[in-house]
C-alpha cells in the first residue's frame, strides 16, 4: 500500500488528468471554457483548492482553460495568491484588483482581458453555470457582448462521474484517514461515554475533526453526532450540554476532504454492552448493506441498487428507511452523480466512486448505518474503506488511551 503514502497528485497524475480533459474537450469541440465552482476548479487544475469559494465567503475566483493554447489561467486576488502555488499549480495567476463597483465586475474584466489576449478562444465560451452568480454572469456578458456563453454543466459532470487510478487513490487515502479520526474519536470516548461528569457529546464530534487533522486530512465538511431519540432522523440537533446514553446507538455522520478530494461517512457505535436484540439489528442493516453492494456493478443502473435493497427489505422483512438515497459519487465535491436512488437511470460504468449505506431501525426506531467508498467494477465493486472491518456492533465503554 506504498501508494497511499502519497498524500497530493504527482506531475505524472496531474498529466494524466488533464489528458484526459483534453480529450473530452476536443469530442466535444470546446475551445475554451471558464469555471468558478471550487469542486469544478479544484477537479481542472489537479488540486487547487481555495477556502470558502461556494459559500461566497471570499472575493470570487475563477479559472479559464484555452484548449487551442494549452493556457490555463487561474483569477484571483491578491489575498489567495499563494494557494495555487502551495497546491502545486503550474499554470498562470493573474491577479485582479477590486477598482470597480462589484467585485464580480472587476473579476469580468480582468477575464474579458484573458480572452482578448488569447485571441483563439472562439466566440463561444463554456461556463459552469449552476455555480456561477447572476452577477457575474451579468457582469461578463456586459463587458464581453460578442461572446456567447454556453453551459458546460452536463460536460463537466461526464466528465467528473469516472475517476483516473490517481483520484481513487486520493479517495482512497481520503478513506483511511476519516476511519483513522473516527476511530480516535471511539478511543477518547472509551473513558468517557458511561461517565456523566465527562466531555459532552458535541465534543465526540470535535475529537473526530481534530484527529482528521493530525492524520493530514485537508478539511471538514458536514459533522455531527448523534443518539437516542435525536437519531431517528437525519436532522443534526445537538444540545451543547447532552451527553453520552447507556444503552444507546450513537451514529456519526461526516463528510472530510484529502486535497480537495472527499469522503462522506457514516458510522454506527453502540454505548454500553449490546444486548441481542441491539446486535440482531446491527446484523440486519449489514444484510441489506450487503444486497447493495451485490447490487453495484458495471453495466447495471444507478436506480438498481435501491431497487435490489428493496426487495431484499419485503423478501427477509428488514425494513429500511426509504426517504434517503443509498448513496451517490464522491470526488472533488462530496456529493455528485450518481446517485443511488429510484429516479437516477444513470448506467453505472467501471472506476465510478460511491459512497454507499442504508439507514435501517434500531430497537427504538433510531436509525443505524455504515457508509462506506465503493469503486464500481465489471464484477464486485472495490471497498476502498478498507482500514478496519465494521462489519459487528462496536461497543463503547471501558477506557482506552490509543489513538486511530
Amino acid at each position: 500500500m506504498g501508494r497511499l503514502n502519497r498524500l497530493s497528485l504527482s506531475l505524472e497524475e496531474r498529466a494524466e488528468l488533464s489528458s484526459k480533459v483534453d480529450a473530452a474537450a476536443s469530442a466535444a469541440k470546446l475551445r475554451s471554457l471558464l469555471v468558478v465552482g471550487s469542486a469544478n476548479i479544484a477537479y481542472l487544475t489537479g488540486g487547487v483548492v481555495f477556502p470558502y469559494l461556494d459559500q461566497r465567503m471570499t472575493h470570487p475566483v475563477a479559472l479559464h482553460i484555452n484548449f487551442a493554447s494549452g493556457r490555463r489561467t487561474i483569477l484571483c486576488t491578491a489575498d489567495l495568491v499563494d494557494i495555487p502555488g502551495d497546491c502545486g499549480w503550474d499554470g498562470e495567476v493573474l491577479l485582479y484588483e477590486l477598482v470597480e463597483p462589484t467585485p464580480e465586475q472587476a473579476l469580468a474584466h480582468a477575464i474579458q482581458s484573458v480572452i482578448s489576449r488569447d485571441g483563439n478562444s472562439g466566440a463561444s465560451i463554456g461556463f459552469d453555470a449552476i455555480h456561477m452568480s447572476g452577477g457575474l454572469h451579468r457582469a461578463l456578458t456586459d463587458c464581453m457582448p460578442d461572446r456567447r456563453f454556453h453551459a458546460i454543466d452536463g460536460f463537466m459532470r461526464d466528465l467528473r462521474i469516472t475517476k483516473t487510478s490517481a483520484e481513487i487513490r486520493m479517495l482512497e487515502i481520503a478513506a483511511r484517514i476519516g476511519d483513522r479520526g473516527y476511530i480516535s474519536a471511539l478511543n477518547h470516548a472509551e473513558g468517557a461515554a458511561l461517565d456523566r461528569l465527562s466531555f459532552p457529546l458535541w465534543e465526540y464530534a470535535e475529537r473526530f475533526r481534530v484527529h482528521v487533522g493530525e492524520f493530514e486530512g485537508s478539511g471538514v465538511g458536514n459533522l455531527a453526532v448523534m443518539q437516542g431519540q435525536r437519531a431517528q432522523d437525519l436532522q443534526h440537533r445537538i444540545g451543547t450540554r447532552e451527553v453520552f446514553e447507556d444503552q444507546s446507538y450513537l451514529r456519526l455522520e461526516y463528510s472530510m476532504s484529502n486535497r480537495g478530494y472527499w469522503n462522506a461517512g457514516s458510522r454506527t457505535a453502540y454505548v454500553g454492552k449490546p444486548g441481542a436484540n441491539a446486535r440482531q439489528c446491527y446484523a440486519d442493516n449489514l444484510t441489506l448493506r450487503t444486497s447493495a453492494v451485490d447490487a453495484l456493478t458495471a453495466g447495471a443502473r444507478a436506480c438498481d441498487v435501491f431497487h435490489a435493497v428493496k426487495a431484499a427489505s419485503v423478501r427477509l422483512s428488514i425494513p429500511f428507511w426509504e426517504e434517503a438515497e443509498l448513496g451517490h459519487g464522491v470526488g472533488t465535491s462530496e456529493r455528485e452523480a450518481p446517485y443511488l436512488a429510484p429516479h437516477d437511470m444513470t448506467i453505472l460504468r467501471a472506476d465510478m466512486v460511491v459512497t454507499l449505506g442504508v439507514y435501517t431501525f434500531g430497537e427504538n426506531r433510531e436509525l443505524i448505518c455504515n457508509r462506506d467508498l465503493y469503486r464500481v467494477r465489471d464484477g464486485r465493486a472495490e471497498l476502498l474503506s478498507w482500514y478496519k472491518d465494521w462489519n459487528y456492533l462496536y461497543p463503547i465503554h471501558g477506557t482506552s488511551a490509543r489513538h486511530g
